[in-house]
């Protein structure tokens, strides 16, 4: 089944039947209320659903790239509001994650993302987001990027990709585990995942045994960023796979979010189904459906 059928199904019906299950995956698009030019991409959901973290550039913010916060109201999402000056500076903050129970959050904070980016943390408390606390050394180093930062579920492991030395080469996942109050020094998740190409954004299954992240690689559709998939059997990560052209598009697919049900996936795309399978300009965030789970 071709792009464009797929994508003219999608504005149809939203339900796109998978070729070899009885299994569908239901596509919609997120739609928080946004100004006309705004966008909104890199999402995550505690695991209530009840709450969206996202970044944008749009006015009223802090600065530069801030995070924005929506609540789900009588089935709709609300104005997004700014989660005050503990997360959000006149530096650059990105890659917001929130934890399964909502009362944490992960995220990158930066002057120049071209140059060097640090992890922060934030916790909800009393109904105010606290200062973000920087996440210092083995995990944010000097002179190095970090990016796509994410809690595992228990919050004792902390994921994100980095262009640190020691690496196979451009962007790498890495993996922290908290011992104590200490994060401990990051593991590089190996050569089957990591390459000398660049492997960043990555989300992770709530038990820990899936990870989904974009790359460029040969099998992607029309030479674009695809999402791939690789599972951890018996302490060892298989090859990677395209996710295939029920999820990945001709255009960017990229900010992958793993909903804590393990059914719902996210992903931030600029090829616009709703406009007879066109790549757009302006990000769009879609949400997933697969009820036997994206494990």
């Amino acid at each position: 089944m071709g792009h464009r059928l797929i994508f003219l199904l999608l504005a149809a019906a939203a339900t796109i039947a998978a070729s070899d299950s009885d299994e569908t995956i239901t596509i919609s698009r997120v739609s928080i209320p946004l100004g006309p030019g705004e966008t909104a991409f890199c999402v995550s959901l505690p695991e209530d659903g009840n709450t969206i973290a996202f970044q944008s550039e749009r006015p009223g913010g802090h600065g530069k790239l801030d995070i924005w916060l929506s609540r789900l109201e009588n089935g709709r999402w609300s104005k997004p509001y700014d989660p005050g000056p503990g997360i959000n500076t006149a530096s650059n903050e990105a890659d917001a994650k929130l934890s399964a129970d909502g009362l944490s959050m992960v995220f990158i904070r930066s002057y120049d993302l071209k140059e060097s980016s640090q992890v922060y943390i934030s916790h909800l408390r009393h109904g105010q987001w606290s200062e973000g606390e920087l996440v210092p050394a083995p995990v944010s180093l000097p002179g190095a990027l970090q990016f796509g930062v994410s809690l595992s579920r228990d919050q004792k492991r902390l994921y994100f990709s980095s262009n640190r030395k020691g690496g196979y080469g451009g962007f790498d996942h890495y993996y922290s585990d908290r011992k104590g109050d200490q994060w401990g020094e990051p593991v590089n998740l190996g050569p089957v995942i990591n390459t000398a190409e660049n492997e960043a954004d990555m989300t992770v299954s709530r038990d820990g045994n899936a990870i989904i992240f974009p790359a460029k690689r040969s099998d992607s559709i029309n030479g674009s960023t695809d999402l791939y998939i690789s599972h951890n059997v018996n302490g060892a990560w298989s090859p990677i796979q395209n996710l295939g052209p029920r999820i990945n598009t001709p255009g960017t697919d990229t900010c992958p979010w793993l909903g804590y049900d393990g059914e719902t996936l996210y992903v931030s795309s600029n090829w616009d189904g709703l406009v007879a399978g066109q790549k757009n300009s302006v990000m769009s965030i879609w949400q997933f459906r697969y009820p036997a789970g994206f494990k």
